[in-house]
């Protein structure tokens, strides 16, 4: 095995990365800790990222924090249960469903993470899920990526016996890219795979051998929108947009990117919101501050300024390159809507809206009249989108995400008949 492998934190770690995955997947199969154990360790570890003291918070990076801590919360993880399996019983033993039948979902077994490098903090919702339904877990961090995960696992350990135990049913290793061996050894132990990233990486993970009964989850490379009108949003309420579309820097895949604003371009509603929504952006790119931009990264914002305007857009800034609004008849694909950069497209119709929503669309923000909040959040539906939340919680991590249902892609379901019933 690789030399390059770094194993970050294993509570039982072997001489070699194959090793350790091996004594992971060979360790008992029924899970020690019930349901319930589980929910409060996640709400345990919640109310330890939310304390200002915790020594968490110096470790990690703050962007997405008070999201995740918001998803760990006992009664956000039991809706999120309810909402695919309703009975939670079956969690815990085998659950009357009809005349003679019972059912019980147990854990898929050794659950497989690829974190994404421009946002690895999504991870963490997934490992969650995973955890509270009892599988096992191997992270692997990209060698060039903060190590997040880690300090969530020892805060765990900390916490209490029970959180002691649920960390130690992860491993999590970085090793590069090009680490050919080390990819195959961990996907071969799994009996599902996550993979986030672009799609160059989910193409990489899926094209790995894998046992044939592997579950495959993907989140790859989707882009997000917002869809509003005037008349049905306050000052409030684009606030918060502005926030949806500053947290993680803009690079999430559910950071909105463009924002189609229901009133005619040159009308007092559309620059009345525009200058609203410009106060609220800077604001909130002050409240969570960005990276620092390298020199490319500062030359692109200043290369898409000059595009939005060659486009027949009117673009309004900040003194430097902290933040830009775009006005643009149409959203432009060249612009590339990253590192707080909006681009405003005022729209009479909602058939407009339709023709500009991209295959790859994961979430459409919305805060629309009743009427048109029904016609568009059916039409769009169909058209792939995935998520319909209001501004201000456009990266709240919601199961289903990217319309995929984790409890039920994590857990296999058991039929039983009832002999003696």
């Amino acid at each position: 095995m690789s030399s390059a492998v770094n194993i970050r934190y294993a509570a039982d770690q072997q001489p070699t990365f194959a090793a350790t995955l091996e004594r992971l997947q060979s360790a008992g199969a029924r899970p020690r800790l019930g349901v319930g154990e589980r929910l409060d360790a996640m709400h345990a570890l919640a109310a330890e990222i939310l304390n200002p003291a915790s020594e968490l918070r110096k470790r990690v990076p703050s962007q997405g924090l008070a999201y995740l801590a918001t998803f760990l919360q006992r009664s956000y993880l039991e809706g999120l249960l309810k909402r695919e399996i309703g009975d939670l019983d079956s969690l815990q033993a085998f659950a009357d469903v009809g005349s003679r039948k019972s059912i019980r979902r147990v854990p898929r077994g050794v659950v497989c993470h690829w974190l994404a490098g421009n946002v690895p903090l999504l991870a963490m919702f997934s490992w969650a899920v995973s955890v509270l339904l009892g599988n096992k877990n191997v992270m692997r961090l990209s060698s060039r990526q903060q190590d997040v995960v880690s300090p969530f696992l020892e805060a765990l350990q900390s916490i209490s016996a029970i959180g002691e135990q649920i960390a130690n049913e992860t491993v999590v290793a970085s090793f590069p890219s090009s680490d050919a061996e080390s990819h195959a050894a961990m996907s071969s132990v799994a009996d599902a795979r996550i993979a986030w990233g672009g799609e160059e990486a989910v193409t990489a993970v899926r094209s790995l051998a894998a046992p044939w009964e592997c579950e495959d989850i993907v989140f790859g490379p989707r882009v997000s929108l917002a869809v509003v009108d005037p008349e049905f949003i306050d000052n409030k309420g684009i606030a918060r947009l502005a926030t949806d579309a500053v947290i993680f820097d803009q690079l999430a895949c559910s950071s909105p990117q463009c924002v189609f604003v229901k009133a005619p371009r040159d009308s007092d509603e559309l620059s009345t919101f525009r200058e609203t929504f410009e106060a609220a952006f800077e604001k909130a790119t002050m409240t969570y501050p960005r990276h620092s931009l390298d020199f490319s990264e500062s030359y692109i914002i200043e290369l898409d300024r000059a595009r939005a305007v060659l486009e027949g857009g009117t673009v309004f800034h900040d003194s430097s390159t902290r933040w830009t609004v775009a006005v643009m008849p149409a959203p432009n694909d060249t612009i590339q809507c990253a590192n707080h950069f909006v681009q405003l497209i005022p729209f009479d119709s909602l058939d407009t809206v339709y023709e500009f929503i991209p295959l790859n669309i994961q979430t459409a923000v919305t805060q629309l009249g009743p009427d048109d909040y029904d016609e568009f959040t059916e039409e769009a539906a169909h058209r792939g989108v995935c998520r319909f939340p209001r501004p201000g919680e456009g990266n709240n991590f919601e199961n289903p995400w990217d319309g995929v249902g984790l409890v039920s892609r994590l857990t296999r379901a058991v039929i039983r008949t009832n002999e003696h019933r």
